[in-house]
């Protein structure tokens, strides 16, 4: 009997359940959470430790308001938006060939009183590295 061949299968499904179990254990690169009306939670895993991009822009005036560029392994902020203008903001991320972008709706009716609104817009992996944020 060719013992061997019995283990096969076995040891297929034990080393696939093992792969999805490592890859179920490693964060998403990106994370953006909400955390409160005004605010979000930005936190980046970088296992390459390749440069990242954080910039938020305002989206009427074309103004930055942000420019972050770190090489750590994991990065975290808050990012709060209660005493900016209401107005469309946009929030760029570029983990190494990743580009993340979210749109946020600023409504601020009283001084340090906001509200906003988040979608993520894109995200995308560019091959070839030359997509600008």
């Amino acid at each position: 009997m060719n013992l061997s061949a019995h283990l096969r299968p076995a040891i297929f499904v034990l080393a696939t359940v093992t792969s999805f179990a490592a890859q179920a254990q490693q964060p998403q690169p990106v994370q953006v959470t909400q955390p409160d009306a005004a605010s979000l939670r930005v936190r980046i895993y970088n296992s390459s430790t390749r440069p990242i991009a954080m910039q938020v822009e305002n989206l009427s005036t074309a103004t930055l308001i942000l420019n972050e560029t770190h090489r750590l392994p994991a990065y975290g902020t808050l990012l709060k938006f209660n005493t900016l203008p209401s107005g469309r903001y946009a929030l760029t991320l570029r983990v190494g060939p990743d580009r993340y972008r979210y749109t946020i709706q600023v409504d601020n009716k009283a001084p340090g009183a906001a509200t906003i609104a988040v979608r993520e817009t894109t995200t995308h992996r560019v091959e070839n590295g030359l997509a600008a944020l």
